[in-house]
């Protein structure tokens, strides 16, 4: 079926006047074209709506059922119209966000807040998780991207990266200098995290044997046991940004490979202006330090 915008309009038109001619004139079409109009809307319906005689237009009872859900589809492409406008102009829509913990407590809450100050019809929506669940969630559809580490080759998934958040050591100041570090327990994450394979790997690489005594899911119950003397770690260097490390250093240390925090998004990348736009303000946040 064929039904076009311009054929319902007029056909809703000639409805509500009665007149062919008034129809004509406000939508400025000659009379034989608007009947043309109105006969390929019969045609696509296979439905006589109007009855014609020399002095005025009747409704057909299909055309006086048909009315009613003309005038809801010209509605709903009206709104779907000035929704698309709305959101290429970012005076609504929604982003719906996926990101790291430390991501989702450090650099991305004063962007949002930037960005709703910029476009307040936009709404941002956050939600936090592990590498594994933003993964599943930007496959899903359950979030429009996720900021978080590059995923494994094989995901299927577009990874752009925004910045390097390397791993560093995180030991308690008294324990910091020089190698007594190494002669402390190993508090490590659980190795369903995407930090434990890059801690271990890490300390494989500094000549040590990845062998945790505490394993905790959680990098708050990470910095907990190393502000209390109770061993050491290896956390990504934002971690002091985000959690309380008081009494505790942290120390660059050479690892094997960068951690990269990125956008993850479906293949082919089809971003939205609003998803677009806080991107561009991200990065620029990002690259001047704010």
């Amino acid at each position: 079926m064929n039904v076009s915008f311009r054929q319902l309009r007029a056909f809703v038109r000639v409805a509500e006047s009665g007149s062919f001619t008034r129809t004509s004139e406000q939508l400025h079409l000659s009379q034989p074209a608007l009947s043309y109009t109105i006969r390929k809307l019969e045609d696509a319906l296979g439905l006589q709506l109007l009855a014609r005689n020399t002095r005025m237009v009747e409704m057909t009872p299909a055309g006086r059922h048909f009315l009613a859900q003309a005038r809801r589809m010209l509605r709903d492409m009206e709104d779907a119209v000035r929704d698309a406008r709305e959101t290429l102009a970012l005076t609504r829509g929604i982003i719906r966000l996926g990101a790291l913990p430390t991501a989702a407590a450090s650099f991305l809450p004063p962007a949002i807040a930037a960005f709703s100050e910029l476009h307040p019809g936009v709404e941002v929506q956050l939600r936090d998780g592990r590498a594994g669940e933003i993964l599943a969630w930007v496959n899903s559809g359950e979030v429009e991207a996720g900021i978080s580490s590059s995923p494994a080759e094989g995901s299927g998934l577009n990874f752009e990266p925004l910045l390097d958040d390397n791993l560093v050591l995180l030991v308690r100041d008294d324990a910091a200098r020089g190698t007594q570090w190494r002669h402390l327990p190993y508090i490590a994450l659980t190795p369903d995290t995407s930090i434990r394979p890059l801690a271990d790997a890490a300390l494989r690489h500094l000549g040590m044997q990845p062998t945790p005594v505490w394993e905790v899911a959680h990098m708050s119950s990470v910095v907990a046991l190393v502000r209390e003397g109770l061993g050491f770690s290896l956390l990504p260097a934002s971690c002091a940004s985000v959690f309380n490390i008081e009494r505790c250093s942290t120390v660059p240390i050479e690892q094997p490979a960068r951690r990269s925090i990125g956008l993850l998004e479906t293949r082919p990348v089809s971003r939205s202006p609003s998803l677009a736009a806080f991107m561009a303000l991200l990065r620029e946040r990002l690259a001047s330090g704010g």
